[in-house]
Order: C-alpha cells, then sequence, then structure tokens
C-alpha cells in the first residue's frame, strides 16, 4: 500500500529499519551469550583437567607386588611348605598324643 506523503513513507521505512535491526541485535545478543557460555564451559573443563591431573588421578599405580625386588624377598613360601602346612592343620589328634603324659607328671 503506497504512503499517501513522502512523509508518511519516510516514516514506514524507519520503522521498518528499526525493526529489521532489533531482529539482528536479538540474534548477535543470543549469539553472544552462547559464546560466553561455550567459553566457560571450555575454562572450567580445563581447570578441571589440570586438578586432576595435578591431584594424580590419571596415574597409573604400580601392583604391590612390583614394588619390592625379587632380589630383596627373603621369606617367600615354597609351594611344598605351604602344602605340608595345610596337611598338618587339618589332621585331627590322635588317641596315642593325648594319652601320652608330660614330663613333670612322670617324674
Amino acid at each position: 500500500m503506497p504512503a499517501k506523503s513522502k512523509h508518511m513513507e519516510q516514516r514506514k521505512q524507519r520503522i521498518a529499519n528499526a525493526k529489521k535491526n532489533a531482529r539482528l541485535a536479538g540474534r548477535l545478543r543470543r549469539r553472544r551469550r552462547l559464546q560466553a557460555l561455550g567459553g566457560l564451559l571450555a575454562i572450567a573443563a580445563v581447570l578441571t583437567l589440570a586438578y586432576l591431573l595435578q591431584s594424580g588421578f590419571f596415574a597409573d599405580e604400580e601392583p604391590a607386588a612390583e614394588e619390592t625386588p625379587t632380589s630383596e624377598v627373603t621369606d617367600a613360601p615354597t609351594v611344598e611348605s605351604t602344602e605340608s602346612a595345610t596337611a598338618e592343620s587339618t589332621e585331627t589328634p590322635t588317641a596315642e598324643s593325648s594319652e601320652t603324659p608330660s614330663e613333670s607328671e612322670t617324674e
């Protein structure tokens, strides 16, 4: 619909330009907010990663068996001694061993 006068035409153009600028400004505000949020998340991630690295969260802990060299181990039980110890502990006492008098009783 054409404007009736030059002033009305200019007024319509100003209003259209103001609406267009308002839309563009809104888009820019939203984009800046998202960029700021992304930046804050990136900073938080870097700080968290740095803290975890300093606290040793990612350090590989070696098993306890590898901490002591085998040359320093002196009391390593052998397979035979562990088998004989388990066999002795499972035996029941015989009547002979309970009837033998002690040295103090025989004197």
